[in-house]
């Protein structure tokens, strides 16, 4: 069995970094920042660009804290839970507010913590600790003290690591097909019925 720490122990300085405040600019002269926010946490646990939004962002201070880096996990505190690994499209982007930034230690695996927070355990481990029934919250001390599996490059990560990334490519691969799949179909419903595109 994977030994477990508190999630603060492996992260940078013990700290879980909350995103900004953020919302449509108040004047034309408020600079606008990419914001990822829930809705940009796609389900394979990577951040989809395409819902990265242009937004102001209300406190000054909190850009610095609520940037994103590439390797950071960004979790949402809110609602259903999910994770995202940032890459280098990221890099530069601020975190929305109902987002938090995991920015892990370099002897643990990023790519895998986010992997678990994706999982059924991670999920529910994250169900256990939130309050509220009709908008389930996480509290960042609650979040602090989870127990999470010490995964780590060293010992246990690459293995696992390159099994997970052998499923996202098989995932991605079915994706096409089956996108492809249902463009024959619709080709040939449309040359059978006369149709023409």
């Amino acid at each position: 069995m994977t030994p477990t720490k508190p999630l603060k122990d492996l992260l940078v300085e013990g700290k879980i970094l909350r995103g900004a405040h953020t919302g449509k600019p108040t004047s034309e002269s408020d600079p606008l920042y990419p914001v990822v926010g829930i809705r940009a946490l796609a389900e394979d646990g990577t951040v989809d660009q395409d819902n990265v939004e242009h937004l102001a962002v209300r406190t000054e201070t909190d850009i610095e804290r609520a940037r994103i880096h590439t390797g950071d996990v960004l979790l949402s505190m809110r609602g259903q839970f999910r994770a995202a690994l940032a890459d280098e499209k990221c890099e530069g982007h601020i975190l929305s507010q109902n987002l938090v930034i995991l920015r892990f230690r370099e002897e643990a695996d990023a790519a895998l913590m986010a992997e678990y927070f994706n999982s059924q355990q991670g999920r529910d481990a994250l169900a256990a600790l939130a309050r509220g029934t009709v908008l389930p919250m996480l509290s960042i001390m609650a979040l602090e003290r989870l127990e999470v599996p010490a995964l780590n490059r060293a010992n246990d990560g690459e293995g696992l690591a390159a099994c997970l990334a052998a499923y996202r490519e098989y995932e991605a691969l079915a994706r096409k097909e089956a996108e492809l799949t249902a463009r024959i179909k619709e080709a040939l419903i449309a040359d059978y019925l006369g149709v023409r595109r």
